[in-house]
């Protein structure tokens, strides 16, 4: 996939985004909500919507992501978040949004640092404000896998397993909160290679099982950007715009600051979008942003139902950090 602005299938695929793009206002949580209203249409009657990320420690990510869940619960029934965490964090946060005792950052200490972030904890802090006005109606979180599972074919099956059997308990429908691309709502396996060679690990995601189980029922949700700072480790780190082979380069090519965008819309997709394999970055805590690693094995439309692409992105906030 290239971005010369000279070739036929970009330029079709930045008219067609341009013209299909919701535009979104703000990443405020606390913001109204009209500018999600189109994916009212799009979530239709999914009960699960999974959220996939392809890099932690950024700040807009989860402040978009706690503007879904909020339109999701107060517009759409939602009424729980699973998050790949472990179960016993999930089962003290829980606690938590029902009782408010204790400090709820405390409860995220020995799992996954993506979680220990103040966006994160505002998120926590929107739920239990929420559970206190409405007691008998609670939102409630739910933690998918252990922290240390060493197998990444048995975890992508237990975060798949774990989210449907709590669908099966409690008939809530839920937010699934990817620390990663597993929310990915793709058929068949994926690759993540380490060096752009297109050579790397294959394995099923997790929203593949659930594509597999429910259909429509599923709704995949990629959060893209084109560069920025994030955080990194603990450190900032500044991403540069994605190399031009890669699908994230096609989607900041509109200049729109942030958008929401249906990958079904309107009958065909644009052609370079629907047909060419797609190569989605991919950064870790010790990842160079300047070569980053991929995800491929299909489409864009295969990986995503729908799209939430940032220009611009600032790094989290430490849980402990400054305000902001």
């Amino acid at each position: 996939m290239t971005t010369d602005e000279t070739e036929p299938g970009v330029l079709r695929a930045r008219e067609w985004i341009t013209g299909a793009a919701h535009p979104l206002d703000t990443t405020d949580p606390a913001a109204l909500l009209g500018d999600l209203e189109p994916l009212r249409d799009m979530a239709g009657d999914a009960s699960v919507v999974g959220v996939a990320r392809g890099v932690h420690g950024a700040r807009e990510f989860g402040r978009l992501t706690h503007r879904v869940l909020r339109f999701l619960v107060e517009r759409l029934g939602f009424r729980s978040l699973a998050i790949e965490a472990g179960a016993r964090t999930g089962t003290a946060v829980d606690s938590w949004l029902r009782t408010g005792r204790g400090d709820v950052a405390s409860l995220l200490s020995d799992d996954h640092s993506w979680w220990r972030t103040a966006e994160f904890v505002e998120v926590l802090h929107w739920m239990r404000a929420r559970n206190e006005h409405r007691p008998g109606d609670p939102v409630r979180v739910v933690g998918l896998v252990d922290v240390d599972e060493p197998d990444m074919h048995v975890l992508e099956q237990k975060l798949a397993a774990n989210t449907l059997r709590w669908r099966e308990r409690t008939g809530h429908r839920i937010l699934y909160w990817s620390g990663s691309h597993s929310a990915v709502g793709h058929a068949r396996s994926v690759a993540w290679t380490a060096d752009r060679s297109g050579a790397g690990d294959t394995d099923r995601n997790a929203g593949s099982y659930l594509r597999e189980r429910l259909g429509t029922g599923y709704l995949s949700a990629g959060l893209t950007f084109h560069h920025g700072t994030v955080d990194l480790d603990g450190a900032p780190v500044r991403v540069p715009a994605p190399p031009s082979d890669f699908t994230d380069a096609v989607l900041g090519s509109t200049h729109l600051d942030r958008y929401l965008l249906d990958l079904r819309a309107g009958g065909a997709v644009a052609e370079h979008l629907a047909d060419a394999p797609a190569k989605l970055r991919l950064l870790g805590p010790h990842s160079d942003p300047t070569q980053p690693a991929g995800m491929s094995g299909g489409s864009l439309p295969e990986f995503f139902d729908v799209v939430l692409h940032t220009r611009e992105v600032t790094p989290a906030t430490p849980a402990h950090g400054p305000a902001s």
